[in-house]
């Protein structure tokens, strides 16, 4: 007889149908905080570039952004489903959208700033009436939040360089607090 017959106080094994994983956290941290420092690096080495160079990063953003829509412009002509009729016209409308953005990529990002600008501008408008014909508790807030947002639409109109050049401080502020957060929490983790 085993000690489990003997003693009537000690729990039994029993077997149970159920799959238990243990992991342990500390092995998994020691894995994980040289990937989530290496994210960190790159996010601050980032925000720095973007920073330092508010203009050429814009340009760099709608360059991309045109050698995508190239790209999946051409890819509509091989791609099967829907109309052919519908894909090719999409395809040449992204393929034109492309090309324009590559090779005017500072027209393009006013251009983009003006379009954001024009449904920022309707939003707002629309929001603010809706609200005024219900007349619905609090309604002032969201008045005002239509109000707001159409002026934020009026200024991207008006100044596209300038709000985009805002867009792009905030992304390089973001992308380097971002990375300070990544490294800390790396150095964090490596501890733990």
């Amino acid at each position: 007889m085993s000690d489990f017959d003997n003693d009537p106080g000690r729990p039994r094994p029993e077997v149970v149908n159920e799959t238990v994983v243990v992991v342990d956290g500390r092995r998994a941290a020691g894995k994980a905080w040289g990937l989530v420092l290496a994210v960190g690096i790159v996010a601050v080495v980032f925000g720095i570039i973007v920073l330092a160079n508010i203009w050429g990063s814009v340009h760099l953003v709608a360059i991309f952004a045109g050698l995508f829509l190239l790209f999946a412009g051409i890819l509509q002509f091989f791609v099967g489903g829907g109309a052919k009729t519908g894909r090719v016209v999409a395809g040449i409308i992204a393929i034109i959208a492309g090309v324009a953005l590559i090779a005017w990529p500072e027209a393009s990002v006013k251009t983009v700033a003006v379009i954001v600008g024009l449904s920022f501008l309707i939003w707002g408008i629309a929001v603010a009436v809706a609200a005024i014909a219900s007349r619905g508790e609090g309604y002032g807030v969201v008045v005002g939040f239509g109000f707001i947002l159409a002026i934020v639409g009026l200024v991207f109109i008006i100044w596209p360089g300038p709000t985009v050049t805002l867009l792009m401080i905030l992304v390089g502020l973001a992308a380097l607090l971002f990375g300070i957060s990544a490294i800390v929490q790396a150095l964090a983790l490596r501890k733990a």
